[in-house]
C-alpha cells in the first residue's frame, strides 16, 4: 500500500489493519509527508512487516528494492491518492518512494481519493 501525505492518511491505517485481518500480506510504502501524519511504526505494527519510506532503501543487500517489491506485489493501493501524486503519476514524474513501483505495476494499481 502506498501512503501519500494527507490528513486522510490515518484512514489507510484502518485499511492495513482490515487487510491484515483478512490474511493479506500488506507491505506499506509511504512518502515522507505521509510520515508527518501517521508514523511508519503504526503501519509496521498493524502489518507486521517493514515499512519503506525512501526511494532507494536497500533491503537485505538488494540494490533495487522497488523492483523486488513489484515482483512480490499483486496489487498496489495508493491511499489517500493526493492531487499532487495523481498529477505526478500521470506525467511520469517519479518523485516519491512508491511512484517507480506504481509505474512497474500500471495494470495493478488502485487509487483511493481522500
Amino acid at each position: 500500500m502506498g501512503i501519500c501525505g494527507s490528513i486522510a492518511a490515518y484512514k489507510a491505517a484502518e485499511w492495513v489493519r482490515e487487510l491484515t485481518r483478512a490474511e493479506a500480506e500488506v507491505t506499506v510504502v509511504m512518502t515522507e509527508a505521509a510520515a508527518r501524519f501517521v508514523s511508519g511504526l503504526t503501519f509496521a505494527s498493524l502489518s507486521g512487516r517493514r515499512v519503506y519510506t525512501g526511494m532507494f532503501e536497500k533491503d537485505a543487500g538488494e540494490e533495487m528494492t522497488h523492483i523486488n517489491l513489484a515482483r512480490e506485489c499483486d496489487l498496489l493501493i495508493i491511499a489517500p491518492a493526493t492531487a499532487q501524486t495523481m498529477q505526478n503519476w500521470r506525467t511520469g514524474l517519479l518523485m516519491t518512494c512508491f511512484q517507480p513501483l506504481s509505474w512497474l505495476l500500471k495494470q495493478r494499481c488502485l487509487f483511493s481519493l481522500p
